[in-house]
């Protein structure tokens, strides 16, 4: 089993002795803060009934015999050290010889949610190193739902940054790290199960995918429909959004690059040349 942290309370007045003198790992875990998950070992001198291994539970205690539950979350293993010596001193032991280890440090995850397809808790690699499109991979890639332009990461310290995932974005993901404690939540597209049409002088027909992102206009609609035919009247395009119809001059708009932004439901219909 491996104690990577302890801390000896002893008979000299209490006096703390943790790891080895000038050796930066042992100092780095000497200011690690307990959380719940990790595991801990407590022994004590001359008193093996009261030897324990247990789990620090969610509500951030654990239980020893005799003193029964303390909390010991967010305490360093020395600070730990000193409230269960100040317990056990204070009404069952003289002076206790005790020793308290960090047996196993607890998973660290960083969760996923929204429109993945295995939304959940995802654990951090052994090397301590994941990014943002690591972790997409790691959630079987987006759901048909999701909105690529609508990620959120939620940082464990209470930050909130944006970021896309639309095509050409995986270099600026992978630049992204993650660290235990955040969060990143994908969101919904309100234009999936959506659709607009195209109507009369195109080359093909029908009803089409809005795209999901909610960006379109007249000009990528017709060319999703192949295009206008060669009888096709461009000077006649109407748009009909509900109740209202627009009347739309097409060959002076696409020549002029000005666009027309289209919504879910439009009906685009291009008439045919009278010759």
């Amino acid at each position: 089993m491996r104690f990577s942290v302890l801390c000896v309370i002893g008979l000299l007045g209490g006096a703390l002795a943790q790891g080895r003198a000038g050796d930066p790992e042992d100092e780095n875990d000497a200011n690690y803060l307990l959380k719940v998950g990790d595991g801990v070992a407590l022994k004590v001198y001359n008193e093996p009934d009261l030897d324990t291994e247990t789990t620090i539970q969610k509500t951030g205690e654990v239980s020893f015999p005799l003193i029964g539950r303390i909390r010991i979350e967010g305490l360093t293993v020395g600070q730990a050290s000193s409230k269960i010596y100040e317990l056990y001193n204070a009404d069952y032991l003289v002076e206790p010889k005790l020793t308290l280890a960090i047996t196993d440090y607890a998973p660290e995850f960083v969760d996923i949610l929204g429109e993945v397809k295995n939304a959940g808790r995802v654990k951090m690699p052994a090397s301590g190193q994941l990014d943002l499109a690591s972790l997409f991979a790691m959630a079987g890639g987006f759901t048909e739902e999701a909105d690529k332009n609508s990620i959120t990461l939620v940082r464990g310290s209470g930050e909130v940054v944006k970021h896309s995932a639309k095509q050409g974005s995986q270099a600026a993901l992978q630049r992204v790290a993650l660290a235990p404690g955040d969060r990143v939540i994908v969101g919904k597209s309100a234009f999936f199960n959506r659709s607009f049409t195209v109507l009369g002088e195109v080359k093909v027909e029908g009803p089409y995918d809005f795209p999901l992102d909610g960006k379109l206009d007249l000009v990528a609609a017709i060319a999703r429909a192949g295009g206008l035919t060669d009888i096709a009247n461009a000077k006649k395009v109407t748009v009909r959004r509900g109740d209202q119809v627009f009347p739309i001059d097409y060959q002076a708009l696409s020549r002029s690059g000005r666009t027309f932004a289209l919504r879910p439901g439009d009906i685009v219909t291009v008439a045919r040349r009278i010759f």
